[in-house]
């Protein structure tokens, strides 16, 4: 059997699949289906199987034939089912589309809505008007001339009516002696002494640049998961950070410049402040 289930967004439709389909259900899903198509154009498609037990020939050969006669006319194909069986059904159409094929378990029905949304909500984003950067996060580490960056982020928060937070991490990782055996980590007193000279060196940046309503922090973890954390509760428009020349392909993929810029969920800056080429 074949239900439709009732959707709100235009371009996406959704049917529920249960028992063993037969030539019969598809003489009558076949054509509503060809009509949305020819209404909405490339559909997205969630085809929910519950109790099911595939088809029989005639309403294999019908959704064969269907395949191929509308390549085009699919954007995404979401299959949300349960077990290995039915992944590998799943595998099997990808072939004979020229569409987004994905399988999904039925607990994951949520993250197959999402697909299925996905191209929607990027075009809206596309066309939408840029938002303003008024929470800018600058990630420092108080190398030489990196008070270059804090520069940057605060020109730009003027320019946007924003505000500024700085942010620097005390990495405690362990120390390792000359031959790379991990020693002892380092300990809370040491922590407290790291965070607050730290402290120090960003009340000074401060200073340095300024400006008299300029906050920041310091928090203890590696770089790039305190400049995350950070942006994720200050709800930040854009992280600014500045970043050295350095070449070689290993240590700009290993950079924390690098490494923030793939994980954050709001804009990148990166500032170069060096003069290296």
């Amino acid at each position: 059997m074949i239900r439709q289930i009732p959707v709100q967004e235009d371009n996406i439709v959704a049917f529920r699949l249960s028992g063993r389909l037969s030539h019969a259900d598809y003489q009558t899903f076949l054509p509503r289906l060809e009509k949305l198509i020819e209404e909405s154009g490339r559909l997205s498609v969630l085809l929910e199987l519950v109790d099911f037990d595939g088809w029989d020939l005639a309403a294999a050969w019908d959704d064969f034939r269907f395949g191929m006669a509308h390549p085009d006319g699919f954007e995404r194909i979401a299959i949300v089912g349960h077990g290995a069986l039915q992944r590998w059904m799943t595998l099997m159409a990808k072939p004979f589309i020229n569409a987004g094929v994905r399988f999904f378990e039925q607990e994951q029905l949520g993250d197959a809505w999402d697909w299925l949304r996905e191209p929607s909500r990027e075009a809206a984003l596309d066309e939408a008007e840029p938002i303003a950067y008024r929470r800018i996060l600058v990630g420092v580490d108080f190398s030489a001339h990196s008070v270059r960056a804090v520069r940057r982020g605060l020109d730009l928060a003027k320019r946007y009516g924003g505000q500024v937070r700085l942010v620097h991490a005390v990495d405690n990782r362990p120390y390792y002696d000359q031959a790379y055996d991990a020693m002892i980590p380092v300990g809370v007193d040491l922590d407290r002494k790291l965070v607050e000279a730290a402290e120090e060196n960003l009340q000074r940046m401060i200073d340095e640049v300024g400006a008299g309503d300029l906050t920041g922090n310091v928090l203890l973890g590696s770089p790039k998961g305190v400049i995350l954390s950070q942006a994720e509760g200050l709800h930040a428009d854009l992280i600014v950070m500045g970043t050295h020349g350095h070449h070689g392909v290993t240590r700009l993929l290993g950079s924390t410049a690098s490494a923030v810029s793939h994980n954050a969920r709001c804009d990148v800056l990166t500032v170069r402040i060096d003069g290296t080429g």
